[in-house]
């Protein structure tokens, strides 16, 4: 096997997977694109990204039961079993090998505080003409609000032949949309927002067509959904403008990841895509440090004592210098300082008497140049990762001072960092750091909404500002993001009739509050439709021009970028 060409966290599971069997690799499902198979006669496979040139032929991997779901590209999304990434690793074309990952789900008075109305009443847009499209959790297409305006609906969790991007999934039309459920809720409130048709809480779009794509989240199907919205409106003669809700923090937050590079390369004149910021703004998921030359530091992170099956740490720092990994338990074991491996596997195994920590420490990513090592920690079996205070210690072997940057991860979103290594930036992660993307955070516009038994619910938030949960940027590279902010707080908008919500959450049988960057990002979704059926040649930097220079922080000159507000709340009403 190639080892240098798998990256860090697949190496991870390809080292339990022989140590341990098939079992260990349920513990990757969620972070590793592990596919559980639906036949015990049939091999257990992974989702992964394969890196090669634009125009390789890679036909020759069938016979390894690898199946490419596409034919050209630099980028490309791939099943396999197991056992076939040796395979793939040694073949020629291939260049670098990453696993998908499972991402998480990120209007009454809100039209008002962003001028809206105005807007709209001024130039009379509705969207018509326009594609929004919708990569979530599904949508209900019974609801009033979208009568007649789904065209199409790829569920990508339904069994069936799939679609030119990928083959899974069915694509329906009507009669057979109702044979996709959202029950999750989440993508219908966005669809509403976007585009919801209803005479008191209606979306910014109203009339423009609709694409949905229903996902299981991993990020290298929302890849093909994004090439799929885009391929359709294409052949339909329309621009388009893709939502996308979802986030993660398994990548290296600079925008190299997979998944951002396949939104940089698809978008362009009349091909926009909007990504939440993320909500992750009072979670203490991101640390930093700055390790002199020459010493050691330590990073101080919280394990719960609830049942946290793994967790791990996720560290990118600069290709010029070197940094040794050790870790210590609660109960003050430690690994050896592992060093950079570039030749062969970088995985290491390390048996502590409370722990099993794994540590990869390959040399630079090829996307980004940059070091990136990756730490896994599970308990012995059977228990849990021992909850208490733990430490990621690294040592400077370079000859340069050394700022490292460590993301938690966990089967639990519950393990955070804490001490003097807690640092409230860098919380943008993939989708949201795609350079092309126009990426939102969320502004609170109502804090108070009476619900279907006539209560008064209250939030816990500030009205008329930006949201406390609302995710930091900038980008690990310093980029800017976020671009903008919009309503996220609270938001009325459409109720799945097949999404079990509390009672609390909702207004009636068909309209449900809720509060996130999932919500500020449909908002300038469908405001992106009206810009485009005024102008269907805009590509995503014209329409981040017009965004930024309609958007203010309160109190601050025009202009001014915050890690928290991007360029501020928009304000439609001179766009």
């Amino acid at each position: 096997m190639r080892h240098e060409k798998l990256s860090p966290g697949l190496l991870l599971a390809v080292k339990d997977y022989q140590n341990e069997g098939l079992p260990a690799l349920m513990t990757h499902k969620r972070s590793l694109g592990i596919i559980a198979p639906k036949s015990i006669v049939k091999p257990t496979k992974s989702l992964v990204f394969i890196y090669c040139d634009d125009d390789a032929d890679l036909s020759n991997l069938e016979q390894y039961g690898i199946e490419v779901n596409q034919n050209s590209g630099h980028v490309r999304t791939a099943f396999l079993p197991i056992d076939s990434l040796d395979a793939l690793s040694e073949a020629p074309a291939i260049q670098r090998i990453k696993p998908s990952r499972k991402l998480k789900l990120r209007m009454d008075v809100a039209p008002q505080a962003a001028k809206l109305p105005e807007f709209k009443n001024k130039t009379g847009l509705t969207g018509k003409g326009v594609i929004i499209g919708i990569i979530d959790s599904g949508i209900d297409p019974k609801h009033p609000a979208f009568a007649g305006r789904i065209l199409r609906l790829w569920d990508q969790t339904l069994p069936g032949p799939g679609v030119k991007e990928g083959a899974y999934g069915a694509e329906l039309t009507e009669p057979l949309l109702t044979v996709s459920q959202d029950t999750e809720g989440h993508g219908t409130h966005v669809a509403g927002i976007a585009s919801g048709a209803d005479a008191t809480y209606g979306g910014v779009a109203p009339d423009a067509e609709l694409l949905i794509v229903k996902s299981d989240l991993q990020d290298a199907h929302l890849a093909d959904a994004v090439r799929y919205i885009f391929r359709v409106a294409g052949e339909l003669g329309q621009p388009a403008v893709i939502n996308i809700s979802i986030g993660g923090h398994a990548d290296a937050h600079d925008g190299s990841d997979s998944l951002s590079k396949v939104i940089d390369a698809e978008t362009g004149p009349g091909r926009i895509v909007c990504c939440a910021a993320g909500n992750e703004g009072n979670d203490n998921i991101h640390g930093q440090t700055t390790v002199a030359c020459g010493k050691m530091r330590g990073m101080r992170f919280n394990v719960p004592l609830s049942q946290v099956g793994i967790v791990w740490l996720n560290a990118w720092y600069s290709k010029d210098s070197e940094l040794e990994v050790s870790v210590r338990s609660p109960n003050g074991f430690v690994t050896p300082f592992q060093k950079i491996i570039a030749n062969g596997n970088p995985t290491v195994d390390h048996q502590l008497p409370d722990a099993k920590v794994q540590i990869v420490t390959p040399g630079p990513d090829p996307a980004n140049g940059d070091h990136n090592f990756f730490v896994q920690i599970r308990g012995n079996d059977p228990s849990p990762v021992m909850g208490g205070i733990w430490q990621l210690r690294v040592r400077n072997t370079s000859s340069q001072d050394t700022r490292l940057d460590v993301w938690t991860l966990d089967d639990t979103s519950s393990v955070f960092f804490t001490g003097s290594s807690v640092k409230d930036t860098l919380k943008i992660g993939a989708p949201g750091c795609a350079q092309s993307a126009v990426t939102v955070a969320a502004y609170t516009t109502k804090t108070k909404y009476t619900d279907i038994d006539n209560q008064q619910r209250e939030m816990g938030l500030e009205c008329n500002c930006i949201s406390e949960f609302s995710s930091e940027g900038p980008l690990r590279n310093d980029a800017q993001k976020p671009d903008v902010a919009a309503p996220g707080a609270m938001i009325v908008s459409a109720l799945s009739s097949n999404a079990n919500y509390d009672r609390s959450m909702t207004v009636n049988s068909k309209f449900v509050a809720m509060a996130g960057t999932s919500m500020a990002t449909p908002f300038i979704t469908g405001l992106v439709a009206l810009l485009l059926q005024r102008d269907r040649n805009l590509d995503p930097q014209a329409v981040k021009e017009l965004l930024r220079k309609n958007s203010s922080i309160p109190g601050k000159p025009a202009g001014t970028f915050d890690h928290k507000w991007g360029y501020g709340l928009i304000n439609t009403e001179n766009l």
